[in-house]
Formats: C-alpha cells, structure tokens, sequence
C-alpha cells in the first residue's frame, strides 16, 4: 500500500502538465483570479452605444457581441464583466489618425474582467503616437480566443496599473500594409504588444504579471511580440511566423524595477531575431530563459525559474500545428451559442485521459525498470505510435509497428532517465495515454 501511495503522489502533479484543451474553462496563469461577469445572464449587444452602456454598468455583466461594430475609440472604468464575441463578432475602427485611432481603452481602476472570442480590427500601422486595439491598465484579466488586427500604435499593449494578466489562444496579425511618413519616425510601425509604456512605467507593485498563452504572433508582425520594461513575464507554447524582414520577437529592458521572462515550449519558427536586451536604453537588469523551445537563441542575463502557479503545457512537437490550426487555434475560433455557451468544434489536445476515442489496450507495469509491456486489444490493428513525454513536456522516447490484433508489445526503455513519464499510444485516430515512473 505504501508504494501504491507514494506512485499517486507522484503522478497525480503531472496531470496539470498535459491536459490541455483549444477552449479552457478558467484562466491558468498570473490572470487566473479573473472571474469577469460570473454567471449574470448573457445579454447581447450589437451598437457600440449598447457595448459602452453594458460596460459602464456597475454591477457584474455577461455581454454577448453580435455581428460587426463600428468603433470611435472608447476609454472607461471597466469592472466585473465578461465580453464574448458571437461567431464572426468584430469591433472596428478603420480611422488612422493620432485621435481617432484606437478601439477600447480600460481604464486605471478596472478590474477583473474577461474578454473572449473577438476580432479587433484597426486600420494598420502608422506611426503617428496613435492609439492601440486595446489597451488595458486593467488588474485581474483575461484575453482568451480573441484576434488582433493591423492596430495603428499596436494591437494589445498592458501599460500604467495593469497587472495580473493572462493572455491566452490569441492571434496578432498585420494584414495592411504599414503606411509611411508617420511624426513618430517609423515608416513600419507594425509593433504588436508593449508592456510599460517607459522604462519608468510599472504597476503599484512594481512589476507587470503577465503570461502569454499558445499565442500566435502571425505574418506581418515585426516587434514587440511582446516588448517589455518592469516585467515578469511567462511566454508558454506560442507560436511565432512571420516573413517580414528584420522582425524581432521578444525584447526586453529592465527598468527601474528589472524585468523577468520565462519562455517555455514556444516555437519560433520563422522570425528575424528571437530575443534582444534593451538594458542600454531602459536601464536595470534583464533575464530570460528559454526551456524546451525550438529555434531559440541562448538564456540571457539572470537565471529565471518557472512560475509557480499551476498550468498545463503541450509538447513543443505540437505547437505549431495546434496553435496554428485556423478551425480551433489561436484567435476568435470558439464556438458560442446565442446563450453565450463556449465550446471548440475540435478535440482536446495534447495527452488527456479521458478521450471518448480511446484505445481498448493494457499497459504493464506502472513502475518500469527497463521493459514496458502494451497489450492491445482484438479490436486494434494498424500503424500504432508510441510516444514518451518528460514531465516538461518534452517527447524523449518514439517507437512505431504495424500491429495485429491481440498482440503484444514490448518496449526496451531502460535507457531512460529515472522520472516521471507519460506515455501515448495512437492507432489512427484512436489513442491511449497513462503515466508512470521510470525507477
């Protein structure tokens, strides 16, 4: 009993690590107290007069976008709501100008809110100090599923109080071309996401708390993706590919407080330049790690260790494919009901137990010194895949056979390192995952 015991204890952690999904019910990461609206009843809107009312309300609100909106830049205290675009719901502003430029602006003082499901359309890049998408210096937030447009500043920039912010499953993207000849000097001004507007700018405690999510900086970003001053950052599973020249993904300053960016599991699979340190201009101090990521540069400054909070992760293998996938992926791809009820149209991802499809197979032991035995059932024949995943998430063990009905297989995995490991058996489209230890 007492071994049994301590195997749960062992395997029972890794169950945040692989269970991810294209919808998520909650907020993981520095955003995950974001509550929005709760359960108030939808409400549905399709004017920005009835947005801005719903929004300015004072008590918690569920409010339902419809169709496309046509947007004057709009600032306000925002408090306990929840906004979720219906399919195909976008807010837009096309004006490019430095005043009337911008789509939502919330406000130092609002809190706890969640925006999902949208598109924000602006009218592309111009350098003229213009206004962004969105802009938040909002506490207790969380962007999920939305698509960022060709914003005229940028797309989503967290500055001022903003603190404590999950972004998560978006997609930024330029699909105009920049325009040229803006005050500001630059005559390509596609700068995706600022976090602190200077190397002075930082929230009550100092430091913006924000993870970036299976995020996918797409074709036509150059910079910021994000670029940030008095930051700790978390950059988990995103996807970054673009062809525009000279792009850079990451850069950081430290500020008057230093800044911190953990990079996990991210693919940076075309892009100009992953990482640059800004320290010269902002001061302070940097550091950034890059853990189980593919075509990243080296680790940089201080020695970063990953965050504490629990959080689900795939294997990097993955990443390209499902955060690109233009059906369930990245941005405004959930489905919503017309009771506001979310949902995605395609299966979990990464290794969940619980797949209606599985595998009718038996595995043995759990324990594993060197052989691990897989059993399939009468009902499984065909091309099956084996796959080994550390608890990081990283694939360390690949084995394929045409197998027959009833047999029996027997994988030599002795040179294994001792640890916790999870196994995925496919056939088709048909699969099978357990975990077990490695002794």
């Amino acid at each position: 009993m007492k071994t049994k015991i301590i195997l749960l204890a062992l395997l029972l952690p890794c169950s945040f690590l692989f269970a991810q999904n294209y919808f998520m019910s909650a907020p993981e990461g520095f955003g995950a107290s974001a509550t929005g609206g709760g359960n108030a009843t939808p409400v549905t809107v399709t004017t920005l007069a009835d947005l801005t009312a719903k929004l300015k309300l004072t008590t918690p609100q569920v409010i339902l976008v419809s169709g496309t909106i046509n947007c004057t830049y709009t600032s306000l205290l925002v408090n306990d709501k929840t906004i979720i675009g219906l399919p195909g719901a976008r807010l837009v502003n096309l004006d490019q100008t430095a005043a009337g430029s911008g789509i939502l602006s919330l406000k130092p003082g609002s809190n706890n809110i969640i925006i999902r499901n949208l598109i924000f359309e602006g009218p592309g890049a111009y350098d003229v100090d213009g206004r962004d998408n969105l802009t938040s210096e909002a506490t207790n937030l969380w962007v999920d599923h939305c698509e960022f447009q060709d914003g005229v500043d940028g797309n989503f920039d967290n500055k001022g109080a903003a603190d404590n912010v999950t972004v998560s499953w978006c997609k930024f993207i330029y699909l105009k071309a920049p325009k040229a000849g803006g005050s500001g000097g630059a005559d390509d001004h596609r700068f995706s996401d600022l976090v602190g507007s200077s190397k002075t700018d930082a929230p009550s405690d100092g430091h913006y708390s924000i993870t970036f999510k299976n995020c996918y900086w797409a074709e036509g970003c150059k910079e910021r993706m994000p670029r940030a001053r008095n930051a700790e950052l978390h950059i988990l599973n995103c996807y970054y590919n673009t062809s525009v020249s000279g792009s850079l993904a990451i850069g950081l300053g430290g500020g008057s407080n230093n800044t911190t960016c953990y990079v996990e599991g991210t693919d940076f699979a075309k892009i100009g330049t992953a990482f640059k340190n800004y320290v010269s201009t902002d001061g302070g101090t940097i550091g950034i790690t890059f853990t189980d990521c593919l075509n990243a540069p080296a680790n940089s400054g201080t020695a970063v260790t990953k965050p504490s909070y629990p959080y689900s992760v795939l294997p990097i293998g993955n990443v390209a494919g499902y955060i690109s996938n233009a059906s369930c992926g990245a941005g405004a791809t959930l489905q919503v009901t017309p009771q506001g009820v979310l949902s995605t149209s395609c299966n979990n991802l990464g290794l969940n137990d619980n797949n209606a499809n599985n595998l009718d197979l038996k595995y043995y032991p759990s324990v594993i010194n060197r052989l691990l035995n897989i059993d399939f059932s009468s009902a499984d024949n065909g091309l099956a895949e084996v796959d080994l995943f550390s608890s990081n998430g990283s694939k360390v063990y690949s084995h394929s056979k045409n197998v027959s009905p009833d047999e029996k297989l027997e994988l030599n995995v002795g040179n294994l390192a001792k640890g916790i490991y999870v196994c995925k058996v496919q056939i088709d489209n048909r699969s099978k995952t357990f975990k077990l230890v490695k002794n």
